[in-house]
């Protein structure tokens, strides 16, 4: 099963990381809660939230000082229900409305994002149509209640080159829990504490060959780190980002033959993960290959 990696979000790092004041966040129609802006779910802080103050539509209006490239999105910590969601547009300039959907030619995806379930379990996609320029987005709320909120939101390019899960791994389908029973001094049972188990897993980019992990031609890693703008290589992109910031692992991309519904079921399993302890290094597997093993730790909801 082919993955994908979204391991820099170009959202918090340009609004919060560059604190140039070149990134603005505009909402209209709705307005955010109090103490609940939409800046909360880009800050990387699971603990903070974006609300809405009334069950109007909020449209929030990022806008970039330069195009950024994207090809997807991704949201974690929300209790967002089969009905409920966001709606994206895009543009790759700042001229008139922010109007282009995300769409691509097999029509996978519209530009209307809800999670699959009640589960609230992470929700996203990839899309298909290219390595976009992105100048605005444009995000607007779909049936939210004031209670309704998102803790993150991540949106930036997703990684696709030989990316593998390797067994043995928990399949992002259902949460596992653990209860801990707890007892006073004298014995008696007191409220018991259930938590959700974070998973292990072994991401594996397999059977590169040095240049291919040094190549800077892919426009997925053209970025810019600690002030320095280049095309990066695979290695150097995600060597910085994934030991230093949440990522979002996907599960599998989906395969050939299978239908755009399938293939959108399958984008949707999806983990929020750290890096467990540190960020190995690629090792030779034979002479001229490289394997890269990748320990993490991933939460499904």
């Amino acid at each position: 099963m082919s993955g994908a990696l979204l391991v820099e979000n170009e959202l918090h790092h340009e609004y919060w990381r560059k604190k140039n004041g070149t990134t603005t966040i505009a909402i209209s129609g709705g307005s955010a809660a109090t103490g609940h802006g939409f800046e909360n779910c880009i800050d990387e802080n699971a603990g903070s939230t974006f609300k809405i103050a009334n069950s109007t539509q909020a449209v929030i209006t990022i806008t970039f000082p330069t195009g950024l490239a994207m090809n997807g999105f991704c949201i974690y910590g929300h209790n967002l229900t089969k009905t409920q969601g966001i709606t994206i547009h895009y543009d790759n300039d700042t001229s008139g409305d922010v109007d282009t959907d995300f769409e691509d030619a097999g029509s996978i995806y519209t530009n209307t994002y809800k999670p699959a379930d009640n589960l609230y379990k992470p929700f996203g996609a990839m899309w298909t149509d290219g390595n976009l320029t992105v100048r605005r987005l444009k995000i607007t709320t779909v049936g939210w209640t004031t209670e309704s909120y998102i803790s993150i939101m991540s949106a930036g390019m997703w990684v696709t080159s030989g990316i593998k899960i390797s067994a043995p791994f928990t399949p992002p389908s259902f949460t596992p829990y653990e209860a801990t029973i707890k007892r006073n001094n004298n014995g008696n049972p007191l409220l018991s504490d259930t938590r959700k188990v974070p998973q292990k897993l072994n991401i594996k980019l397999n059977n590169f060959e040095e240049s291919e992990l040094e190549d800077t031609t892919d426009v997925a890693f053209t970025t810019k780190i600690n002030g320095e703008q280049k095309a990066f290589s695979m290695i150097e992109y995600l060597g910085y980002y994934m030991p230093r910031f949440p990522f979002f692992v996907m599960y599998t991309q989906g395969v050939s033959g299978e239908s755009d519904s399938l293939i959108a079921e399958d984008r949707n399993r999806l983990y929020y993960c750290t890096i467990d302890r540190s960020l190995r290094q690629p090792s030779y597997s034979s002479p001229t290959l490289l394997n890269w093993n990748i320990n993490a730790i991933g939460y499904i909801e």
